[in-house]
């Protein structure tokens, strides 16, 4: 071949490879486009879906396109975590990440197949939530003392609800160990019917998001004893924390974050980091958490969300071999 036809050839595959290329960068570049489809990982209703739709309005604020959000429930938010690891890396499907199917799932459910760090590109955590210790109003216990007291001498009769390897399974496995109680776990695959339970008197004892139980603990449907977090709320500053209580260090507090399949492209993620960053400095976003009992997390990068799901999944893997008989 001639030399000059070979370089005509050379130079005519890379303008090719350089026209390809280009509308690719420039797609990423303009991204988005189109709406964007975040999944929770839970039903409609709970509280994972109340937080879920106001960072998904939050974002298509500050993203200028639709967010959209679809419930995938099941197995401890691993259903839906496991559709978005599936989904094209293109920035158009989300999750909205908890600490149940990012740090515990491998723990949890052996058959999970993403990996919990390299299956994500991670954006941003965003929020942390306040979780409350409640029991049914029929009980004559007004305080955790009380409630330590009455499941020491009553083992195995009370009951408290929850999903499995979600905050509520983990507080009141966290309680039993820490206070000598057996009270029993009773599980349920997420929505209202764990409240209503709760408020019948068919389980006792739970550990709930403040802004699920709020209104029923105003209202005398249920009764708090205690903040399951390290701080005490805003809501109710009364109330003191379980350690202050004397029931030990029980933070059960859910944390929300955003990832997307391993592989976005860096200018998706670049887009994704910024619209993140301004949401969770905004005071309406702030404002809305509030009244969930929630706050935003002002500090979170990629890179230090990728090391606390590392740290936190190593931590979650030995509770889950220490507990294995509460898990079956």
């Amino acid at each position: 071949m001639p030399q000059s036809y070979a370089r005509r050839a050379l130079l005519g595959g890379f303008g090719l490879g350089l026209a390809l290329a280009t509308p690719a960068r420039a797609n990423d570049d303009a991204y988005p486009t189109r709406p964007v489809r975040l999944v929770v990982g839970f039903p409609p209703g709970g509280p994972t879906d109340v937080i879920g739709r106001m960072i998904a309005g939050s974002l298509s604020k500050e993203l200028g396109v639709p967010v959209v959000i679809e419930n995938l429930g099941g197995a401890g938010g691993t259903i839906g975590a496991t559709n978005v690891v599936r989904s094209a890396p293109d920035g158009y499907s989300l999750l909205m990440s908890v600490e149940a199917s990012q740090t515990r799932a491998r723990a949890l459910y052996p058959a999970t197949r993403y990996d919990q760090v390299t299956s994500f590109t991670f954006i941003r955590k965003l929020a942390v939530q306040r979780n409350l210790l409640v029991v049914h109003p029929g009980l004559r216990i007004t305080s955790v003392a009380e409630l330590i007291a009455y499941a020491r001498a009553h083992p195995g009769e009370l009951n408290f609800p929850g999903t499995v390897g979600a905050s509520g399974h983990i507080g009141g496995t966290i309680f039993n160990r820490l206070n000598s109680t057996e009270m029993t776990f009773v599980s349920y695959s997420g929505g209202s019917r764990l409240m209503t339970d709760l408020m019948t008197g068919t389980v006792q004892v739970g550990f709930f998001s403040e802004s699920t139980v709020a209104e029923m603990v105003r209202a005398g449907r249920v009764r708090a004893l205690a903040v399951a977090s390290l701080r005490r709320s805003p809501a109710f500053p009364d109330l003191p924390t379980i350690e202050e209580a004397g029931g030990g260090r029980v933070d059960a507090s859910p944390w929300f974050g955003l990832v997307g399949p391993a592989g976005l492209p860096p200018a998706v993620t670049r887009r994704l980091v910024e619209a993140a960053d301004r949401m969770a400095a905004s005071d309406e976003f702030r404002a809305q958490l509030e009244t969930i009992g929630a706050s935003p997390i002002a500090d979170s990068t990629p890179e230090t969300f990728r090391r606390d799901v590392e740290q936190e999944s190593t931590i979650w893997t030995a509770w889950a071999e220490e507990h294995r008989a509460q898990l079956q």
